[in-house]
């Protein structure tokens, strides 16, 4: 697929940042959506947009601007997204608004946008990542697996309604080295019960044994030159490749146990 255009959301860092310094060496205009645009002054062919994905209304109001000044993206990559780390009765009323925003709304929002301008013109992919939360749940992010899962099944659902084009990506990646822990929203950790301190102790060992967010650059990349709708999975070998087919074979109440002795 020749892809001339993309916009991207969440390019500063880890898998975005990635994603950005791959297909920059192909000469792609790219339009790449955050609030930080540091070490990016060698990249003459990249554009930032500055725009806060929590508030659901900004990005609608983005998007239509952008169509009418830049044209439909060939590719639109729904990249951004945070966690929020709290026990059930401290989750702060405001995170489940802001958590839903960025990881369902907003990819909704710019699908419903460019994905009937990418049927009009008979091209175009989307690529939504989603998470391999939405098979194995993380704890104590409640938001982020429900987001994640919503953002997955809606993915589904464009690949039903379109035949041919958008071509739809669902990437159900795992762990990547990112500095995701560290923007995450979080309970401070001296307040957190003996388990929950516990589980973050492990979701920080995860991230810091996970593949490098290249890695998920080039999967996503393969996948959209393949120009066909699927579901792709990342992360270590287990993450991409173990993981997904235990979910088909198991029992739930197996994977219930797998998940508590992996993380308690």
């Amino acid at each position: 697929m020749d892809i001339k255009k993309i916009l991207i959301t969440g390019g500063s860092r880890g898998i975005g940042r990635s994603i950005i310094d791959l297909f920059h060496q192909d000469g792609v205009e790219i339009h790449a959506l955050s609030r930080n645009f540091q070490d990016f002054q060698k990249y003459n062919n990249l554009r930032f947009h500055s725009v806060d994905l929590s508030n659901a209304s900004n990005t609608n109001k983005f998007a239509k601007e952008f169509l009418k000044k830049y044209g439909t993206p060939d590719l639109l990559i729904n990249n951004a997204g945070t966690g929020a780390f709290f026990e059930w009765e401290n989750f702060p009323l405001e995170e489940i608004d802001r958590q839903m925003n960025l990881l369902f709304a907003s990819p909704v929002i710019l699908c419903r946008v460019f994905a009937p301008e990418m049927k009009l013109q008979n091209s175009g992919v989307i690529v939504n990542i989603s998470s391999l939360a939405t098979l194995y749940p993380v704890p104590y992010m409640p938001l982020y697996n429900a987001g994640k899962s919503a953002l997955s099944s809606f993915s589904q659902s464009l690949m039903l309604e379109y035949e041919s084009f958008p071509r739809v990506i669902d990437a159900r990646f795992g762990d990547f080295k990112s500095e995701f822990n560290k923007t995450s929203t979080k309970q401070e950790l001296e307040k957190l019960s003996a388990r929950a301190t516990k589980a973050w102790e492990k979701i920080e060992l995860q991230l810091v044994e996970s593949p490098h967010p290249l890695v998920a650059a080039k999967l996503i990349k393969k996948a959209v030159l393949i120009n066909k709708s699927s579901v792709i999975y990342g992360g270590g070998f287990f993450q991409g490749s173990v993981a997904p087919f235990l979910y088909r074979v198991l029992p739930t109440i197996i994977k219930l146990k797998i998940l508590i002795h992996r993380y308690f």
